[in-house]
């Protein structure tokens, strides 16, 4: 792939690869198979099924290649083809350009050509279509190509159904050609001498439909669905939609457009700031799009475009006329307000920078796609939420396909309804929060009314530079990587990248390559360690499979034999490098150890080395200590980089087995609601220098008796699940589990400034013994950056009880507890 894909696409992939794997086996048999995935919009599924693709294709870690795959891929939009074959030739490192045919008449092929993905729409196959006759010179229809590869290859013929709902409801008159078209590869169509396709993946915001369709057919399905949350955890779609209406309902709609060209102005504004900051070659520019009402047969919309542009370049100053566009369904230009708009198709607006001003109606459906849309404007009436709510989901991608680090602002999307009160809101809010893998993933919404925009004090800037760099950790659902990639990705940044260590990409393979030698040296004298065979002799090899870094053995341990052909050794070699990474360390350990004599030899040796739980463990344990060795030497460097590149190497310690601590970054400002009560010398403060919160009623007396303090200087609320929040990782049920302690307080002391965490804890919770536990240990790994630790309680008479975890004693004894009685004995005897 030419991007990293996101952990949970890859653990996606890797699910979907074992599927395929059981499903071609029962395809060659003759039983017919169905795969599908569940993705919803934002999730990036194309990119997923693009990885699938490419492991199909060229095998992956312990998955051999099927080199005589081919895909077919079915949407019911041209618009949609295009789009997919685009972003496949964007992201994929093994589908070029010729390996990517879309299917226009005069085409004409017996069989589909092995490696290559072939787009196909229902509107080409239907009746009295060039595809479906033979004539002009054409042998073959598209059913006889279709039937001729799905026989001759039933194990190797990929059909993806792409957006496999389009086409499924089976009573909806407006699909009714489409979807019988989709059902002939599932059921067969005799007619035309199609035979039901055996290997079929389906993939979907909403597969339900899809699932329907196969139900009482003799096809075995599995399912893989990617959750809403993930795509939020990884930073796909954004953090927050703010939504501004007027209070009351009032002609308001001109005002409001002014404010949806402001915060425009102010995401333009901000995306340039930090792309320059970050020296990227490419500025992300920000889209307005204004959505108007319909018109009738007289007029283009009832909204009145001259007064719209006029508002707008009032407020934003003058635009170039390439910034002005429309995705009317009249293909042509508009004139406005002494403005051409040109005509632009929905899938065309974020490759084309120039566009900066979108008009719409309804048509922002198929194949809109632009995250660049961080604000919108609707002029139209309160009537429909599904609608509104669709749009914005579309609207939740990231420009960067990631999360913007120590950013608020830039992690959020902005919605101006002028005609919609606090009622209809709701309404949308609930579309937006209740998951609906159509419209996107679980987004916190906010009213832009309510918010207040905070700033950092000027005057606590010193406690600024204590808090900043604080040890935090980020514990997400990621998939896990071996040390040994780590290691080599980490030295990649280092020497290719950033050229802060010219050397560390080089040290780190040989570091490999000598800890492989040293570990073949001593397998060498274990007598069933497999290092010389004959031609055409047979070995015994244990099915074992390297996870996340982790080696596993089957339960109970399977063996199976393998008859030493060249074909057979060269693929067990191939494995060696799909497990060892993609730089080519499997060719260079053979270079290093060949023996003339037979070839083979080392490269069996490699697969025997790979197949020992003792050498793998040694390869992880040596790496790992040289990553920490580089981040240790690069720590001061790697501060210094630009907060982007910062992030790359932060997400090399995500993908460890464990969690690794990073630097705390706190954004320049925040917006959030001022609600509850006055506090004084918070971090943060509005226009006057204030700061409320809401606390509830441990929260309240505790942080009162801190401010109390005279050595308090400052403190800092950590909101819970937000990017730049403190977070202290604790065990549950052997997962990795976040914890947000509530306060951060600075004071003086001893003419210093210290940091204490306080974290107003529940016993009787059922994470409380976990909870106590986690931050028992982070204090005994990172206890020396702060003054005190403290778990606390708040007794029914206010009195406050609390266990310093920076106290070594304490600490010890409240990694002992084990039950929820015995957390509450600890606050009795100690707090």
């Amino acid at each position: 792939m030419n991007i990293e894909l996101k952990g949970f696409q890859e653990e996606a992939a890797r699910q979907l690869l074992r599927y395929v794997v059981r499903a071609r086996e029962e395809a060659r048999h003759g039983d017919a198979q169905a795969i599908v995935l569940s993705s919803p919009t934002g999730s990036g599924k194309t990119v997923t099924i693009t990885a699938l693709m490419e492991w199909i294709y060229e095998g992956h870690e312990n998955t051999m290649g099927d080199s005589e795959a081919v895909f077919l891929w079915l949407s019911d939009s041209p618009e949609l083809n295009q789009q997919s074959r685009d972003k496949i030739l964007r992201q994929s490192s093994v589908f070029q350009e010729s390996n990517l045919i879309i299917i226009e008449p005069p085409f004409s092929q017996k069989y589909f050509e092995a490696g290559k993905i072939y787009f196909l729409n229902t509107g080409k196959i239907g009746k009295d279509r060039l595809l479906t006759a033979t004539a002009d010179g054409r042998d073959y229809t598209i059913w006889q190509t279709i039937q001729n590869t799905a026989t001759s290859k039933p194990d190797h013929f990929y059909l993806i159904i792409d957006e496999a709902h389009h086409g499924m409801r089976q009573s909806n008159l407006d699909r009714e050609r489409a979807a019988t078209i989709v059902q002939r590869f599932i059921k067969g169509f005799p007619e035309d001498g199609l035979q039901p396709v055996k290997l079929i993946l389906g993939m979907s915001a909403t597969p339900e439909r899809f699932n329907r369709v196969i139900v009482g057919l003799d096809r075995t399905k599995r399912e893989y669905t990617i959750l809403p949350k993930d795509a939020k955890e990884a930073g796909l779609i954004k953090d927050k939609i703010i939504l501004f209406h007027p209070k009351e309902r009032l002609p308001a709609e001109w005002g409001m457009l002014e404010e949806a060209t402001r915060r425009w102005m102010r995401f333009c504004a901000e995306w340039e700031k930090y792309c320059l900051a970050q020296k990227m070659e490419h500025l992300v520019k920000p889209v307005l799009v204004i959505q108007v009402e319909n018109g009738n047969d007289r007029i283009l919309t009832q909204t009145n475009l001259d007064e719209l542009v006029k508002v707008v370049e009032r407020t934003a100053g003058g635009l170039p006329e390439e910034a002005w566009a429309h995705a009317f369904q009249e293909d042509k230009h508009l004139e406005a307000g002494g403005r051409s708009i040109r005509k632009i198709d929905a899938s065309k607006i974020q490759d084309d920078p120039a566009v900066r001003v979108v008009l719409f109606k309804l048509s922002l459906g198929t194949g809109w796609d632009c995250p660049r849309a961080e604000v919108m404007m609707s002029f139209r009436r309160a009537n429909d939420p599904t609608h509104i709510a669709q749009l914005v989901g579309r609207m939740i991608r990231t420009p960067l396909a990631r999360r913007i680090e120590g950013q608020e602002f830039l992690n959020t999307v902005a919605l101006c309804l002028p005609h919609f009160e606090r009622d209809d809101l709701d309404a949308i809010r609930d579309k937006l929060n209740n998951s609906d893998p159509e419209i996107g993933a679980d987004i916190e919404t906010e009213n832009g009314a309510e918010l207040v925009k905070l700033v950092r004090d000027p005057a606590k800037a010193e406690l600024f530079s204590k808090l900043d760099g604080l040890p935090t950790y980020r514990v997400e659902r990621i998939v896990k990587a071996s040390n040994m990639r780590r290691l080599i990705k980490l030295a990649r940044q280092l020497t290719s990248f950033d050229e802060l260590d010219p050397k560390a990409l080089g040290e780190a393979k040989s570091l490999v390559l000598e800890t492989l030698s040293t570990e073949l040296t001593r397998l060498r004298e274990n007598t069933d360690f497999v290092h010389t065979v004959s031609e055409n002799e047979e070995i015994e090899i244990q099915e074992v499979m390297v996870e996340y870094g982790e080696w596993k053995m089957s339960e109970p341990p399977k063996t199976f034999k393998i008859k030493m052909t060249p074909e057979n050794i060269d693929d067990l070699f191939l494995q060696c490098g799909r497990r060892l990474g993609d730089e080519g360390l499997h060719m260079e350990f053979w270079k290093a150890q060949q023996d003339k004599e037979n070839s083979f030899k080392a490269k069996l040796e490699l697969f025997g080395i790979l197949q020992d739980k003792a050498a793998w463990e040694k390869l992880e344990r040596v790496c790992e200590e040289k990553i920490q060795q580089l981040f240790r030497k690069h720590h001061v460097a790697i501060e210094k980089l630009p907060s982007s590149r910062q992030e790359c190497y932060w997400r090399i310690k995500r993908i460890a087995k464990h969690p690794e601590a990073e630097p705390l970054r706190l954004p320049p400002n925040l917006e959030i609601r001022m609600d509850g009560e006055d506090f004084k010398n918070h971090l943060f403060v509005d226009s006057s220098g204030k700061f409320s919160a809401n606390l509830n009623t441990w929260e309240t007396p505790v942080l009162k008796k801190e401010l109390a303090r005279p050595e308090v200087v400052g403190w800092l609320r950590n909101m819970p699940r937000k990017e730049w929040s403190l977070c202290v990782p604790y065990k549950m049920s052997e997962d990795d589990k976040p914890l947000f302690p509530d306060f951060i307080v600075f004071r003086t002391w001893q003419g210093e400034i210290v940091a204490d965490i306080l974290d107003p804890h529940r016993t009787d919770l059922p994470d409380a013994v976990a909870k106590a536990k986690g931050l028992a240990k982070y204090a005994q790994k990172q206890g020396d950056q702060y003054g005190r630790i403290e778990l606390i309680i708040v007794k029914s008479n206010d009195e406050i009880k609390r266990l310093d975890l920076n106290k070594e004693s304490i600490r010890e004894e409240v990694l002992k507890v084990d039950s929820k009685s015995h957390l509450d004995m600890l606050f009795e005897n100690w707090g």
